[in-house]
């Protein structure tokens, strides 16, 4: 019946069938590394966010501790909890500031910047306006000097 066709193999049709299959093989890589790429993208923008919410609650844990350091609110815990009763005032001692330096009329003062106020010869150590202050909180009376 029928006579056999043969098939010749030449040379164009092996380079077209290598270079498919090169061109097959470069394109499954190809997307398979933009598919680990943009996972990758989305892992970093997952843990940029993830570390910008850290940050954000460090700096509030920082507020938190800073408030919780103050004795305002150790004063209010112990009051809150009942180990001070109402009506007890607490008293934090400040270490005074220095005096203000002024600046006298035209003429007073020195040559190397601006006087200070002049100093009263009976007023000593205990004899000021804050030592005063502290006598009445702690007596309860005025004690005139």
């Amino acid at each position: 019946m029928g006579s056999a066709r043969t098939y010749r193999i030449t040379s164009t049709r092996v380079v077209a069938v290598v270079g498919s299959t090169l061109a097959l093989l470069f394109v499954v890589a190809f997307t398979s590394k933009a598919l680990d790429a943009y996972r990758l993208r989305a892992w970093r923008d997952r843990l940029q966010v993830e570390i910008q919410d850290l940050e954000r609650e460090r700096e509030e844990l920082q507020a938190e501790l800073d408030r919780r350091q103050t004795y305002a609110w150790v004063d209010e815990r112990l009051r809150d909890m009942g180990l001070v009763p109402e009506g007890v005032v607490s008293v934090i001692p400040v270490p005074a500031a220095p005096e203000p330096e002024t600046i006298g009329p035209a003429g007073e003062g020195t040559s190397d910047g601006p006087s200070r106020a002049p100093v009263r010869a009976n007023e000593g150590f205990f004899r000021n306006a804050h030592w005063e202050a502290w006598q009445r909180l702690i007596w309860g009376f005025d004690t005139p000097q």
